[in-house]
């Protein structure tokens, strides 16, 4: 796909898709439209609309640039600049994880049990970029969330999210790490995170874009990928209100030693993805 080549979006489409399958891309058709359009600067399905007009040399140029990238693995979010999650559009890079489609169920999960006239605090442990709880807090506008990151770099992504989504009224983010059990000692309603739980062998198996491009310390974690996790249970029973709970992700096959790592402090529920795999755990205090 070079200049002068007087091609169409309707064949800038079929060519960036198989170079992209022939890079084993795996959403290859999906991710070539959306790179197109952004090098356009155009609505996605605006492609549809105009699929026969001959792109410029120019419009070439930036497209191919967009799909070489791709074909490097790199994520389609780092190359938009952005990833919808939640409802919300959210500035997405290489400073935190790639806030994961699963993750959204446990908001949506959330919000249905929570409701809007939900009030309470709501803290994030190892917030990342800030998604689920400014998430969180879109959907519950009563509520007021912290988000606690030890990560220099992906707490000044998280406090360019918050100033994107306008919600530094009923969220903040904080340093702070709490594998070490240290201050803050404020107590919440819910505690939510999504943690590290990776081991070094699932670890080396990952796909290329978390590989080569995901914080390494945003997945690994210690005791074959439970240690942060055991952290987060002891941590979060000492900082719920009565009645409060942790909504707490996990990896695959992490289920049932999860439900026992639950079960002396909390009454555990345990909730499955989109997917059909148990991946969350709902952990009402006893």
């Amino acid at each position: 796909m070079g200049a002068s080549e007087n091609l169409t979006i309707e064949d800038v489409l079929c060519k960036s898709s198989d170079y992209l399958a022939r890079h084993q891309v795996t959403n290859f058709k999906t991710d070539a439209e959306w790179l197109i359009a952004h090098a356009l600067g155009w609505p996605r399905m605006q492609l549809y609309l105009k699929f026969n007009e001959v792109l410029s040399d120019n419009s070439l140029n930036s497209i191919k640039k967009l799909i070489m990238r791709r074909g490097k693995r790199e994520p389609l979010q780092h190359i938009l600049g952005s990833v919808q999650f939640a409802g919300l559009t959210l500035k997405c890079d290489s400073r935190a994880l790639v806030p994961r489609h699963e993750t959204e169920f446990l908001v949506d999960e959330l919000f249905k049990r929570l409701g809007p006239d939900f009030s309470g605090k709501i803290a994030d442990l190892g917030s990342g970029s800030g998604a689920i709880i400014l998430s969180l807090c879109s959907l519950l506008p009563k509520a007021h969330g912290i988000g606690l990151e030890k990560s220099d770099a992906a707490l000044s992504l998280a406090k360019e999210n918050l100033d994107l989504c306008n919600l530094s009224q009923q969220v903040s983010f904080q340093q702070h790490d709490w594998q070490t059990k240290s201050k803050p000692q404020e107590t919440y309603d819910i505690i939510v995170s999504n943690p590290p739980y990776l081991s070094e062998e699932d670890w080396d198996k990952t796909q290329p874009e978390v590989k080569s491009y995901d914080p390494k310390e945003a997945l690994i974690a210690d005791k074959q990928g439970l240690g942060d996790i055991e952290t987060i249970i002891e941590y979060s029973h000492n900082r719920l209100n009565d009645q409060g709970f942790l909504a707490l992700e996990f990896g695959m096959h992490q289920a049932d030693t999860v439900t026992n790592l639950l079960k002396n402090l909390y009454n555990v529920e345990i909730l499955s993805d989109q997917f059909l795999v148990r991946r969350f755990a709902i952990a009402h205090k006893i």
